[in-house]
């Protein structure tokens, strides 16, 4: 059900933007690491510990902020990452029908031997592949900056603990020693894979909301600006939710509360492979795979409506 020759019109028309999303985040998640190198740990502790009561706002725990692993990982949640992601899914979901109708090819198009579903299946294929090259540029960046970063650590002498008093007696008189560490030694870059798969989720999300309200609508501008609109008004219901706890219910009407990659690191750092599971345990309310594992549904759904909607309405005539 695939057209080569539109995937290849339509790889022509975004390999502009997809080269520069992925420049940007290729670049700046390997800078990201070199960036987490340059603060000491226990200096970034001690400021982290000041603004505790702003804890609720951050998309992740504090706790995970003063780990490696945890700093690493929140590139997934740095805003010019998931701006980038957006970029991608709302231009190319946007362009599908009422780009094309904006421009009067969409009625040549459909003169050729092409039907409403391959152009829309090729369209998804080929905005899907270009997420998925995305997102994995995204932890090449990572993995690359952990195996070429390094920074210093202090090491202090062996010394005794006195239990119950909570004094240390230094074993020897050597002085605390600095030894130069890979960062690839403290961060295993393979634990952000349910964490990226989370990113494609999202985008997929974002990409299957884009494509109805293009099936939907005749403008490309008000495609976009619907989007976005909505977009935006999910974000601050989220972040209202945060804020104050007779708003919290508002955290389970926005998608973004879907959206925990840190979540899924640190449920990957605990439990290896059998974080990647569906099923809840303990006080979880849902799996940890269950999050990105929703997005591709509601996203899945999103489009197979766009598509139910392009079937049957009847296109205008290109001004």
């Amino acid at each position: 059900m695939i057209h080569r020759v539109l995937c290849r019109k339509y790889i022509g028309q975004s390999a502009l933007l997809w080269g520069a999303c992925a420049a940007a985040l290729f670049a700046f998640a390997w800078v990201r690491v070199w960036v987490v190198s340059l603060l000491d740990m226990q200096q970034f502790s001690t400021i982290i510990e000041q603004f505790r009561d702003f804890e609720k706002f951050s998309p992740i725990e504090f706790d995970q902020l003063i780990t490696y692993l945890g700093r690493v990982g929140a590139t997934f949640d740095e805003p010019i990452v998931v701006t980038c992601i957006a970029v991608w899914c709302i231009a190319r979901g946007s362009d599908v029908v009422s780009g094309e109708l904006g421009r009067g090819t969409l009625e040549m198009l459909l003169s050729q031997p092409i039907s409403r579903v391959q152009l829309m299946l090729s369209h998804l294929s080929v905005s899907t592949a270009g997420l998925l090259g995305l997102v994995m540029l995204v932890w090449l960046g990572m993995w690359v900056g952990c195996q070429w970063t390094t920074f210093e650590e202090t090491v202090a002498p062996p010394s005794f603990r006195i239990p119950w008093l909570g004094i240390s007696i230094p074993l020897t008189t050597q002085q605390p020693e600095t030894i130069v560490v890979r960062m690839s030694e403290r961060v295993d870059a393979g634990l952000f894979a349910a964490a990226t798969f989370n990113l494609f989720a999202f985008g997929f999300f974002l990409l299957g909301v884009s494509m109805m309200v293009s099936c939907w609508d005749r403008y490309r501008w008000r495609t976009i600006g619907v989007v976005i609109a909505f977009y935006v008004f999910q974000t601050v219901m989220y972040g209202l939710g945060k804020a104050a706890e007779q708003l919290a219910w508002l955290e389970h009407t926005t998608f973004l509360t879907l959206y925990r990659p840190q979540k899924l690191t640190m449920a990957a750092s605990a439990e290896g492979w059998g974080a990647f599971r569906w099923l809840p345990t303990g006080e979880e309310t849902l799996g940890p795979m269950m999050f990105p594992t929703l997005l591709i549904a509601i996203g899945t759904a999103a489009f197979l409506t766009g598509l139910a909607i392009f079937r049957k309405r009847d296109l205008p005539a290109p001004l």
